[in-house]
Formats: structure tokens, sequence, C-alpha cells
């Protein structure tokens, strides 16, 4: 059964040169999961350290998202490759044990209905501010288009 999920832009996180927009879902009202949200910024730094094994030409520019889901929080971390496609790692962490994330990307699994809601945004974005502009992309207009609310 289909339920409306909050979706709500946190920050501009710099990491090792990177610039990453980070995202939370809850399911519930709000996202309560402020020691796992420390620690995943942490785990970014060797997120992002991840080849992508078909083009790892990139602008250091990307997007996280964070989602309290039913069967744990998932963490996907997104970044532009060869300019028009988007990398994608997921992890999960259960609830039980959320300092662990397990890689479960690679098989098959791709994000959910809410977590496409901001991947489209950000493909919206993306497109309108990079690539439509590609003789001079406008990089911080793009870091600045973000989305919050219901879906």
């Amino acid at each position: 059964m289909y339920k409306k999920r909050h979706i709500e832009f946190k920050e501009i996180l710099n990491v090792n040169g990177w610039k990453i927009k980070i995202y939370t879902i809850s399911k519930n009202t709000d996202f309560n999961y402020n020691s796992f949200y420390e620690n995943v910024k942490i785990q970014l730094t060797d997120w992002l350290k991840i080849k992508n094994g078909f083009n790892t030409e990139h602008e250091n520019i990307g997007f996280l998202i964070l989602h309290a889901g039913t069967e744990g929080i998932f963490s996907l971390i997104n970044w532009w490759v060869g300019k028009n496609m988007l990398n994608t790692l997921i992890f999960k962490s259960d609830y039980d044990n959320l300092f662990e994330f397990e890689k479960i990307s690679g098989n098959g699994l791709a994000p959910c209905i809410w977590e496409l809601e901001i991947i489209n945004h950000e493909r919206i974005a993306w497109t309108n501010h990079t690539l439509k502009e590609a003789l001079k992309p406008n990089y911080s207009a793009y870091l600045k288009s973000t989305f919050s609310g219901a879906f």
C-alpha cells in the first residue's frame, strides 16, 4: 500500500573536494537518526573512492539519499559520470545495527519510488544547469536546486 513519505533536503556537504547534496526520506514524520546521519557523512570518504566500471569521469558533484524505510535505513550515494549517466551505490543498515553498511547494489536492486522522486528532481536540475549549458555548465545553480516535500 502506498503512503506518502517526508522528503527533506538537509545540506550540501564538502568532502575531499566533492560537493554532495544530502536528502532524507522517512516513512514517519521526521528522520530522527542523528548519530546514523553523522556516521554516514564519515562513510562518504570511502564510498566516493569506489570506481565505476564504465566511466569514472565526473565533476566531484553528487547527492546522497538516506531513507528510513521498512527494512532498515538505505543510503544511496549518486554522482554523474560521463556527463549524463548516474552512478548509484546502495547500502543498507538494519535498525538494530545502524553502524554497519551492507552494499546491496549490483545485484539488480534499483532505487524505490520515493528515492526516484529525488533522483528525478536531480536529473532535471542536472539537465537544465549542466547539459543544456554544456559550454558553460552552471554547477552552482545545480547545487542550489533542491527538493523537499511529501511524496
